[in-house]
């Protein structure tokens, strides 16, 4: 118990050191006038206008990313059981899977303008960017399942797929929600790219709008939305993993 508390202890103290300092550079110029102080970030949100600019826009992107999670993890489930379930296609998606993963997600930007519409490209391209991580975290469960699963099927006479559905699968579900921990913080960051491509809002046109017209502060802002957004994401589905962990782990 102690150890976790100085655990604890030490990261505080690191993170408030990480604050202090990027304040300190910020008032003193060391990295120039492109790296703000954060009390001035966090003056941006001392303006109601911005205030409203701000909810707009995360409430947006937190919006197209809750969807785009959702069709990349149902689309990555129903993938991973196909693959695991008809041994013939799994090569095939694998291959599938990884070239998606290999190209750069902003690639296909252009591409999903034409195929979607510009309102829809950033879910597709969050979609994508989920994806692979849970995937991988599920076909990986299902293939390496402990051999002593298959013996216990045959001592008790229990077919294959009741086999399937009582013990690998269950066995897979804290991988599962490992690979939805990973993909999430990654549906928001795709979210976000796709919204450069035409979205009417989010905090992706906050923070293209704001490099524009040189509004540093506003976005440096943007930025730190953003990445409380997708750690948000990550400490939710952990939260989640570690639930599933303490149920599902034999």
């Amino acid at each position: 118990m102690a150890v976790d508390r100085f655990s604890v202890l030490f990261r505080l103290l690191g993170a408030v050191s990480i604050l202090v300092l990027w304040e300190i550079a910020g008032r003193q110029g060391w990295l120039g006038t492109s790296f703000p102080p954060l009390s001035e970030i966090f003056g941006v949100f001392e303006n109601a206008t911005s205030r409203r600019l701000f909810a707009r826009a995360v409430s947006a992107t937190l919006y197209a990313s809750a969807i785009a999670f959702v069709i990349g993890a149902l689309f990555a489930l129903v993938l991973a059981l196909l693959s695991f379930t008809q041994p013939w296609s799994e090569r095939g998606l694998d291959t599938m899977a990884s070239s998606l993963y290999a190209v750069p997600t902003i690639s296909f930007g252009p591409v999903f303008i034409l195929l979607a519409g510009p309102a829809n490209t950033a879910i597709v391209l969050g979609a994508l960017s989920t994806f692979f991580p849970i995937y991988v975290a599920l076909t990986s469960a299902l293939r390496f399942a402990p051999r002593g699963y298959d013996d216990l099927a045959t001592v008790v006479g229990a077919s294959r797929q009741k086999s399937f559905f009582l013990l690998k699968l269950p066995h897979a579900v804290p991988a599962f929600v490992d690979g939805l921990r990973m993909g999430a913080p990654a549906a928001v960051l795709g979210v976000i790219l796709g919204e450069w491509f035409g979205a009417s809002r989010g905090l992706g046109i906050v923070i293209i709008s704001s490099l524009q017209n040189v509004r540093i502060s506003q976005l440096w802002a943007a930025a730190c939305l953003s990445i409380a957004c997708t750690f948000g994401a990550y400490v939710l589905l952990t939260v989640i993993y570690r639930a599933a962990y303490r149920r599902f782990a034999w």
